[in-house]
């Protein structure tokens, strides 16, 4: 499939689902995957810069964002390689944002062939314990949940993940907050996510030290203390690994630090090229 300038969407049909898309500008390949709840529209300060540079695809996870769920048996990075298969990419440079980053460093491990560099942004980790804050607030979220309000169940998803564990409201990007909403919103008016994926075994827990390509590992210092002590396992463990700290961000640097964000990933991808 060729690559465009413009911004180009659709579907690909594979693993028993329809996997929407997008794709934007030339050169090498670099691949978006959002968070949990979230969609593709979560890049929508990245796509723009960022593309000018690299051919920028996302896409959406199945079950969520225009992505249907299926019954069918999957694997995370087994959608992610048939996506970029299916778009002509042999090698691409991998962005992973939260539950997204779980995605990327499963796809590291099962097909380091394909992955150029990564940059795991807020990333969970299979088996690290969450953070005494993260229970509780969570538990207070499920609460809302079962009991039907929506509305208010989208707004504790916002404290939690936008705002950041106890902090105000971040007013001063108030339109990237929305977005967050519409997002989280849409999510919960979609088809419950019943059908769990089958995760890769053993776990990238246990093989971090195989991931050779060059890794950048981004936090926010107003995330919860769990994210935070993850970024330090990936920094430690991750041979060829450099962490950064946004002291002013919270989970979702993509969206509430849009500039510094971008001018990190792209400052990282341009010296792994010239260290090529």
């Amino acid at each position: 499939m060729e690559a465009s300038t413009e911004k180009v969407t659709g579907f690909v049909e594979r693993n028993g689902t329809s996997f929407y898309y997008e794709a934007c500008g030339k050169g090498e390949p670099l691949l978006l995957i959002h968070g949990i709840n979230l969609d593709s529209r979560m890049w929508r300060e990245q796509v723009p810069v960022l593309s000018e540079k690299y051919r920028v695809i996302s896409f959406d996870l199945r079950g969520m964002g225009q992505t249907p769920m299926t019954e069918e048996p999957f694997t995370l990075f087994g959608d992610t390689q048939a996506v970029l298969q299916e778009l002509g990419i042999e090698q691409a440079h991998v962005i992973g944002l939260s539950f997204g980053g779980m995605v990327a460093l499963e796809f590291a491990v099962a097909h380091p062939e394909m992955v150029k560099s990564l940059v795991l942004v807020s990333s969970g980790l299979h088996g690290y314990p969450r953070a005494e804050r993260r229970v509780k607030d969570f538990a207070k979220f499920v609460d809302l949940y079962e009991k039907g309000l929506r509305e208010e169940t989208v707004e504790m998803a916002a404290r939690m993940w936008f705002d950041g564990p106890d902090q105000p409201v971040r007013s001063e990007v108030q339109k990237a907050r929305e977005l967050f909403v519409q997002m989280t919103d849409h999510a919960y008016s979609l088809p419950p996510l019943t059908k769990q994926p089958a995760w890769l075994a053993p776990p990238p827990s246990e093989r971090l030290e195989e991931i050779q390509a060059p890794a950048l590992i981004i936090a926010g210092g107003k995330d919860y203390e769990d994210f935070q002590g993850i970024a330090d396992v990936l920094a430690e463990r991750i041979p060829h690994a450099e962490k950064v700290l946004l002291a002013d961000s919270a989970h979702l640097p993509p969206m509430d630090q849009p500039d510094q964000f971008n001018r990190l990933v792209l400052d990282f991808i341009e010296r792994t090229r010239q260290e090529r």
